[in-house]
């Protein structure tokens, strides 16, 4: 198995964890904007794609934002 350094290890699990707590707040966020306010019509199903949505854009715009910022505070 291939040694990944800590730094990136630890930016993974630390982005991980931030896309997860924002896409459930994303999904809780819509399910109840569309719950309380159904004269948007939208239904309460289309909560769960935005939360789907969410997760690859939080993970990776946080992915590359410690990366480069680990990198960044190296080369000084």
């Amino acid at each position: 198995m291939a040694r990944v350094e800590p730094t990136i290890k630890r930016s993974l699990w630390v982005s991980f964890g931030l896309a997860l707590m924002a896409s459930v707040a994303a999904y809780f966020l819509a399910f109840f904007l569309f719950t309380i306010h159904e004269e948007i019509g939208i239904s309460t199903d289309a909560a769960l794609p935005i939360a789907g949505c969410t997760f690859p854009i939080v993970f990776l715009g946080s992915l590359i934002g410690y990366l480069v910022k680990k990198v960044g505070g190296r080369s000084r």
